[in-house]
């Protein structure tokens, strides 16, 4: 199941390329949703997932309700419909992906929180196989991440914080169980060919950071990428970042 973002950004010095400063300060009212948004987020990753705990799932209940409410006029139709399709898929023990409008509306959420959240904004490119205008070091803080796959495969950013000296190329060879002792997952995006995705990234927490692509080479749509073959990470598109 690929694991429900709500939300996708980072705040850095403008002269950096591909990174814009954090847009004007949103009122209060739209923090209020942004800060729900944010809690949507973790609460998602951790209940839309295989074998869910029920605090978990109630806790994901307790966001999207949160959400629902201080949704912005402007996307509150697409709040309230994704929002919709997210408990459905809860209850029916399904992926929100099923449904054909559920990415059209989350993208909507996604580009209003990019824009409006005032949150830095980092824009990164994905190709074969590198990522391109993504920063090495970073100040702590929330990110705004604008994802275009500008490749002939497609591709992700996915974001985790390393809780372990190890380099990120050492850290992602270990089993998948050491892997998740060592990592916090942060959030991420999928994008095919020539798609812009969205993803808030909360780099809070000073320390090393990775960004990487786990989908297989030679991944032309999501059928071809649940097959086993060698990761993008390991072709290059894998970047250690430090926050500050």
């Amino acid at each position: 199941m690929r694991k429900l973002g709500f939300l996708v950004a980072l705040p850095m010095v403008g002269a950096l390329s591909g990174v814009a400063p954090a847009a004007a300060q949103p009122t209060p009212e739209i923090t209020a949703f942004c800060d729900a948004a944010l809690t949507t987020d973790k609460a998602a990753g951790k209940a839309l997932v295989e074998k869910p705990k029920q605090k978990d799932i109630q806790a994901l209940e307790s966001a999207l309700a949160q959400i629902e409410s201080t949704a912005p006029a402007e996307i509150a139709a697409n709040v309230q419909a994704a929002v919709a399709a997210t408990r459905t898929a809860i209850q029916n023990r399904k992926d929100p992906f099923d449904d054909a409008t559920f990415e059209q509306n989350l993208s909507a959420i996604d580009q209003y929180r990019f824009n409006s959240c005032g949150y830095t904004q980092l824009d990164v490119t994905g190709l074969e196989y590198e990522f391109e205008g993504l920063p090495k070091t970073l100040p702590a803080g929330k990110v705004a991440i604008r994802f275009t796959d500008t490749g002939a495969e497609l591709h992700e950013l996915a974001i985790a914080r390393m809780k372990t000296k190890d380099s990120a190329k050492k850290l992602l060879g270990m089993s998948e169980k050491e892997i998740n002792k060592k990592i916090e997952e942060i959030g991420g995006s999928f994008a095919t060919q020539g798609q812009t995705t969205y993803t808030i990234a909360d780099l809070s927490k000073p320390g090393r950071y990775l960004a990487a692509c786990f989908l297989p080479v030679g991944s032309t749509d999501f059928a071809n990428a649940e097959k086993k073959g060698t990761p993008h990470w390991k072709r290059g598109m894998l970047q250690e970042i430090k926050v500050t």
